[in-house]
């Protein structure tokens, strides 16, 4: 099976220069737990809700109320973003993108044609399919 029949075509993304806010209200928003980001159409990285949790400062630390609120929106989501995600083409075999998945301990692999965003795959839209198999096989 090629991912291109799994994958979520309709891919939110953000841009590299937005704040930390503008990925959280989107992420939560959307009820999604990854965000490619892009310079233009070009994909350079993904963030995830994970990254965002990994960096965000607690409010119960002795601190400012604003200086939290600040991190949030002044500090741009290509200062956290994972450069580089994971990535296959329409055409690559599910085995091999759950493989590269599994190997690089990844949660979503981006789907691209040449430089463009054109996909999304996640562990959840693999565990659907796996799934579905299952259900055929009872």
């Amino acid at each position: 099976m090629k991912i291109r029949k799994i994958m979520h075509t309709d891919v939110v993304t953000l841009q590299a220069g937005e704040p930390l806010i503008r990925a959280v209200e989107i992420l939560e928003a959307e009820h999604i737990r990854h965000l490619p980001i892009l310079e233009g159409e070009r994909l350079v990285g993904i963030v995830t809700t994970f990254d965002i949790k990994h960096v965000t400062p607690s409010p119960l630390l002795v601190g400012s109320q604003e200086r939290y609120h600040q991190v949030f929106h002044e500090t741009p989501v290509s200062r956290i973003m994972r450069r580089a995600p994971l990535t296959a083409g329409p055409n690559a075999a599910l085995a091999d993108v759950v493989r590269l998945m599994i190997d690089s301990k990844a949660s979503a692999v981006c789907v691209v044609e040449g430089k463009k965003l054109v996909g999304i795959v996640s562990e959840l839209d693999v565990l659907n399919t796996f799934l579905e198999v299952l259900k055929t096989l009872e």
